[in-house]
């Protein structure tokens, strides 16, 4: 895969940016746009894991973790990712791993993982 040139940060011609699968964690959270304008997403980068593990880890590697929500994994509550049409109890639930960023509804979709 490493021959695919997927390890880019390329701006777009709306005004944003394109991140390759293969682009390491290291490099997106130091990309001068990428601090610029997308500053949260540095943030999190960089809060998320070590330095040893962000020059490693790939954007596509994050994207394709397994889902963190605690109700996924808590098989007594109903969860539309692990059952689609059970509904989602991170909805009503209290947790304190819920997002302080912000949610959509698309967390909550009946659509399988």
């Amino acid at each position: 895969m490493t021959g695919l040139a997927l390890d880019r940060i390329e701006a777009t011609v709306d005004g944003g940016l394109r991140v390759g699968a293969l682009v390491r964690n290291t490099d997106l959270a130091a990309d001068p746009r990428v601090r610029r304008d997308y500053s949260l997403l540095t943030r999190a980068l960089v809060a998320g894991a070590s330095g040893q593990l962000r020059n490693r880890a790939t954007t596509a590697g994050n994207l394709l973790q397994r889902t963190r929500c605690p109700y996924f994994y808590d098989t007594d509550q109903p969860c539309n990712k692990r059952r689609p049409g059970s509904g989602c109890a991170a909805l009503d639930g209290v947790n304190r791993q819920h997002a302080v960023v912000g949610a959509s509804d698309a967390l909550h979709r009946d659509a399988p993982e």
